[in-house]
């Protein structure tokens, strides 16, 4: 994995060994961030489900003011301060969260205005975090959600909370764009 552009632009981000963790590919991160343009630029942003951290640092790359990592696997955030070291982050551009997807949604997340999920394949509370998030009052009309999710496990297209923008398949993928819907 590497940084397709930006700040970092080439530098490699190393991953870990567990075999649950699915990255996302340079091919997907790079349609997020060709849909997103410049959004990130000085934006507050959440990766969730961050394993090394591979969306949050191309983020950070394309100038996003601060990332909150959140992952609940203690190996993963070894690997991700491995990371943060190599690239040499400041306290003020990152924080770590050693918490569950869930518990992260339920708790004050109200500075966030990016939130960047790619959960495991395999994970049926999908559905229910992507309403416990874009349901709070925290996620603000302007925010957005990207979410990078099986094909075989779709999430609801039309919703008292929020609407889909944008959604492409690739490969095993489908990628959302979502935000709160008015009113």
């Amino acid at each position: 994995m590497r940084i397709i552009s930006g700040a970092f632009k080439g530098r490699k981000i190393k991953a870990g060994h567990d075999f649950s963790i699915r990255p996302t590919t340079d091919r997907v991160k790079e349609f997020i961030f060709n849909v997103l343009q410049d959004f990130q630029q000085d934006k507050i942003v959440a990766d969730i489900f961050s394993g090394s951290g591979n969306l949050g640092f191309e983020a950070l790359s394309r100038a996003a003011k601060h990332v909150t990592f959140v992952e609940k696997h203690i190996s993963s955030i070894n690997v991700l301060k491995n990371n943060i070291s190599s690239f040499a982050l400041t306290a003020s551009q990152y924080k770590i969260v050693h918490k569950t997807a869930e518990d992260f949604a339920s708790q004050g997340h109200e500075e966030i205005e990016l939130y960047f999920l790619d959960p495991p394949f395999i994970y049926p509370q999908l559905q229910g975090l992507i309403d416990s998030i874009t349901k709070s009052p925290n996620f603000l009309i302007g925010n957005l959600m990207v979410v990078e999710h099986e094909v075989s496990n779709p999430i609801l297209k039309d919703s008292r909370y929020y609407t889909i923008l944008k959604q492409k398949k690739m490969s095993r993928s489908l990628i959302s764009f979502i935000e709160k819907r008015a009113g």
